[in-house]
């Protein structure tokens, strides 16, 4: 490319008229153009901290115009208010800001929080009439390009579909790539470069006979100079013109399910002064602000966050607390902020389970969260457990049940002194082993034996009042794990699966499928992710797995420096 001068371009809302704060549009020649897709609706992708953080990186680089593309909502809550934003009539699929066709940008950005979404990236590209595979495009087709949580687990399913990946943390990657493409000269070379030039780069068509030796992941050594919050501001999202800030990366209690918790290992904690500066600049925007990370109660000043927030009269939200961090300062803080509903995860119902999973809280520890909340005035609740986990036995499916009824118990104790009563609301999700994780070698249970453990839940709580079941979805949990843990074999299905459905594919395809959801593979065989440097070492993931298997527990992640620690990495 020869010398760019510098574009000049206006700020302002979508055309759209999708009622926003802070959208950026840029107009102006030589800009490269960039679609940042999330391939799921625009409420789903305008809740995600991450997609919000790619569009706000890009947009600061002169000469990137960064436009979103999301799917189109099948069903929108009202008439009009998204009308044909992305997919028109001839199957066109268009940009928010612009609506521009998204066959017209340079790059092709992905987004991707969760592997569910990997059939609808395919089905973008074709919309757009975009060539499926990556050795089928040429120069004149963007470069398509992908990142977020869900490929620097495993990128291999839809490492045919794309030309690259940037597999990290958006800050430590994003610049450099922009940089790079701004001087490069054509396609072909600047995919060849990629890996060498950019750290956390992987191109798949480089390795088609055999993986890279190690694709190292990209994480920011320390969040001092960051913060993590809402860039635009929307009612239209599950958060309703809410402005999320992220207090803490990653969990520090190990739970052996939990890829967040070792993919984001060691924990790193935002400043409170940066959490504090989020919230100002949420002032003349939002009454509205919603703490969220993998463990809320965990950050070492979250009572004087909490207390910083209710100063200057927002109202506070919160992701799943954890039950054994509840202290009665953190129990007023959610008292003054009006939570209404507050949500734990005991994830199995026996101690047994619990230690094999590394979950370190004990009954003791929930009730006693239980009596707290309620007594604050916080009446319902909502209970996350888990079924189908590794060494599972149907006496820790009626713990569960036991366990729902002593809450109950409790929760009626409570909230006859409140004079009101809640509901009690369990979210029931089939485990899915995740790569990196201490289960990264276990098998998904068969659908039989959920079922039947699924019933025994409803069986065991039918007569008991004011209590919800809500079970995910066995179909889709399937899938799910197929996608978790799949290789580049898994692309045939994704394309498969956009004609003919998942029922058909995965029943065509039955022995493959079965091999990857209900085989257990043994420790020293190789796993399709095994190329990726996530940090922590395979030695320690088996040592926990070996943990679980005996029942022992472990110690959380001291959160020190690594070099001292030397526990994992």
């Amino acid at each position: 490319m020869g010398k760019r001068r510098k574009p000049q371009w206006n700020y302002g809302s979508n055309k759209n008229k999708i009622p926003e704060q802070g959208a950026i549009i840029k107009k102006g020649k030589d800009l490269i153009k960039a679609a940042l897709v999330y391939p799921n609706t625009y409420n789903a992708g305008m809740s995600s901290l991450g997609f919000q953080t790619v569009y706000k990186i890009a947009n600061k680089n002169t000469f990137i115009a960064c436009e979103r593309v999301f799917m189109q909502d099948p069903k929108p809550k009202k008439q009009g208010v998204f009308p044909d934003i992305q997919i028109t009539s001839n199957l066109q699929v268009k940009s928010l800001e612009s609506g521009l066709n998204l066959n017209q940008f340079d790059i092709i950005l992905f987004s991707i929080s969760f592997e569910n979404d990997f059939i609808h990236i395919v089905q973008l590209l074709e919309r757009a009439g975009i060539p499926l595979r990556s050795p089928d495009r040429n120069h004149t087709h963007p470069l398509v390009v992908a990142g977020g949580v869900a490929c620097f687990l495993n990128p291999e399913p839809i490492a045919p579909f794309m030309d690259c990946f940037l597999l990290g943390e958006a800050e430590c990657l994003l610049d450099l790539f922009f940089d790079k493409f701004l001087k490069k000269t054509s396609k072909n070379l600047f995919l060849l470069s990629m890996e060498i030039e950019i750290p956390g780069a992987y191109v798949p068509s480089l390795h088609t006979d055999k993986k890279p030796l190690q694709i190292k992941v990209q994480f920011l050594k320390t969040l001092d100079t960051i913060t993590t919050a809402t860039s635009i501001l929307t009612p239209e999202t599950a958060f309703k013109d809410t402005f999320l800030i992220e207090t803490l990366k990653g969990c520090p209690h190990g739970c052996r399910f939990c890829s967040a918790g070792f993919i984001y290992r060691p924990p790193r904690i935002y400043p409170a002064k940066n959490i504090y500066a989020a919230m100002d600049t949420a002032c003349d925007k939002t009454d509205k602000i919603g703490l969220v990370s993998s463990a809320i109660a965990d950050h070492p000043n979250i009572t004087d966050i909490c207390d910083y927030g209710l100063k200057h009269n927002f109202k506070l939200s919160f992701s799943s607390l954890r039950a054994d961090k509840l202290g009665d300062e953190f129990i007023r803080a959610l008292a003054a902020a009006k939570v209404k509903t507050a949500t734990i995860a005991p994830e199995a119902g026996s101690k047994r389970m619990r230690n094999i999973i590394n979950k370190k809280i004990d009954e003791k520890d929930i009730l006693g969260a239980v009596q707290k909340l309620v007594s604050a005035g916080i009446m319902n609740l909502k209970l996350y457990f888990m079924i189908g986990l590794p060494f599972e036995q149907d006496k820790d499916i009626l713990a569960i049940v036991d366990l729902t009824k002593k809450i109950k118990s409790v929760f009626l104790a409570a909230s006859k002194k409140q004079k009101k009563i809640g509901t009690i609301t369990l979210s029931v999700n089939p485990f899915i082993p995740k790569p990196f994780t201490p289960f990264q070698w276990t098998a998904m249970t068969d659908k039989t034996t959920l079922k039947k453990r699924i019933a025994l839940i409803r069986q065991g709580l039918k007569k008991v009042a004011n209590v919800k079941i809500n079970v995910e979805s066995l179909r889709k949990a399937k899938i799910h794990a197929l996608l978790s843990r799949g290789d580049q074999r898994s692309a045939d299905l994704i394309e498969s699966a956009l004609n003919n459905g998942w029922t058909y594919t995965m029943n065509q395809n039955k022995a493959y499928c079965d091999s990857i959801i209900y085989h257990e593979t043994k420790v020293d065989k190789p796993l399709p992710w095994d190329f990726l440097d996530n940090r922590v070492k395979k030695e320690f993931l088996v040592q926990e797995f070996e943990k679980a298997r005996h029942e022992k527990k472990s110690f959380s992640c001291p959160m020190i420096d690594c070099a001292k620690c030397k526990i994992c990495i």
